[in-house]
């Protein structure tokens, strides 16, 4: 009976200790940004309505989806060159659909391009050599892709965000999975990560999806509203680390609307996560916007855009502005891929171009 009892003394310690973290106090320290360079974007020919999913591959190859949801766009990060778009137009090889493209990812000299309407990965090279067709196949009809956020395709698996395909947004947080997994042929595999009970405590619209990125082969995962939480999850899917942050900038109280969701408390939210995928280090970029007021007459002209910075190692956050309430109708796109200690967002500035711009913030 005593080892019995030890032993299940010993898992109860084990356990906590897995999450001791999120009861973990960050300091928050001064930082100094410095910006490297800009580069400016040859979007010229494009009028891109917005940018979805942004991100750099291989330090040179920038790419996003446009806002119309028609096509997947390749730039030279270091020069702005325009290299190739990936759309029905422009695609000879195979017929793909004309809609319902933001997502993708690149895996060696393949480009992996989400349909979220027909859940289908349509795969080429980068000349454009169609490859194949892959669909997922979910678990339960209901469910489907988000459009933003994550997709990666990892160790011949299919990672991606998941929605519940409702009419009511209680109804999508409360049943939809933060992420399914499929085989490279695109049969389930698991499902894991749940929304914040808050979420669903009213109505409640976000302007992004929870943030995710693969690292050092875990996935971590950052909510968009309320006390921000970053969760560490193995590939698996098991739960392997909480950590709450802390913020002198973000206010976590979210706003929930009645009849029109126009008429909401305006909300602090996370729409962006960044770290090296390439090291082990524990250093994460987040940004998210933040208002001075909650009132929506005077506080979109306190918008703020801001960039914080993680250290799980020596638990510490630091905190800086990036960009002002000029960005509110179109604020800046946090890159994923981050580069030693280097940091790269787009932003379209005042003179209407498109910049890829480089920081430091230690």
């Amino acid at each position: 009976m005593k080892i019995r009892i030890l032993l299940f003394a010993f898992i109860t310690i084990s356990l906590f200790s897995c999450f001791q973290s999120e009861e973990n106090v960050f300091e928050i320290l001064q930082g100094n940004l410095t910006i490297i360079d800009s580069i400016k974007i040859d979007d010229s020919g494009f009028s891109f309505s917005n940018l979805k999913n942004s991100k750099i591959y291989n330090d040179t190859l920038l790419a996003f989806g446009d806002g119309s949801f028609s096509s997947i766009n390749m730039f030279h990060s270091k020069t702005g060159e325009f290299l190739a778009t990936y759309e029905s137009d422009s695609i000879d090889s195979f017929i793909i659909p004309k809609k319902s493209y933001s997502n993708f990812c690149i895996v060696g000299d393949n480009i992996y391009i989400l349909n979220h309407l027909l859940s289908k990965v349509y795969v080429f090279n980068l000349d454009k050599k169609f490859e194949e067709v892959v669909d997922l196949k979910f678990k339960n009809h209901m469910m489907k892709p988000r459009y933003n956020v994550f997709f990666e395709v990892f160790q011949k698996s299919i990672y991606v965000s998941t929605e519940y395909n409702s009419s009511t947004t209680n109804e999508n947080f409360k049943f939809s999975p933060l992420v399914s997994v499929f085989d490279e042929k695109g049969r389930f595999r698991i499902d894991f990560g749940k929304y914040p009970k808050p979420y669903t405590e009213g109505n409640l619209v976000l302007s992004t999806n929870e943030s995710k990125i693969i690292k050092d082969e875990k996935i971590y995962i950052l909510n968009v509203a309320g006390v921000p939480i970053l969760k560490e999850y193995l590939l698996n899917g098991d739960l392997n680390g909480v950590y709450k942050l802390e913020s002198e900038h973000h206010d976590p109280e979210i706003g929930y609307y009645t009849d029109d969701p126009f008429s909401a408390p305006l909300t602090d939210q996370f729409n962006g996560l960044a770290s090296d995928q390439n090291s082990s280090k524990k250093v994460f970029y987040a940004s998210y916007h933040s208002f001075d007021t909650r009132d929506r007459d005077y506080g979109l002209g306190t918008y703020r855009w801001m960039l914080m910075k993680i250290d799980l190692e020596k638990m510490t956050i630091k905190e800086t502005e990036i960009a002002g309430a000029w960005y509110l109708d179109d604020y800046p796109n946090l890159i994923p891929q981050v580069k030693g200690d280097t940091v790269s967002f787009l932003i379209r500035e005042k003179d209407e171009n498109l910049y890829l711009k480089r920081l430091i913030f230690d």
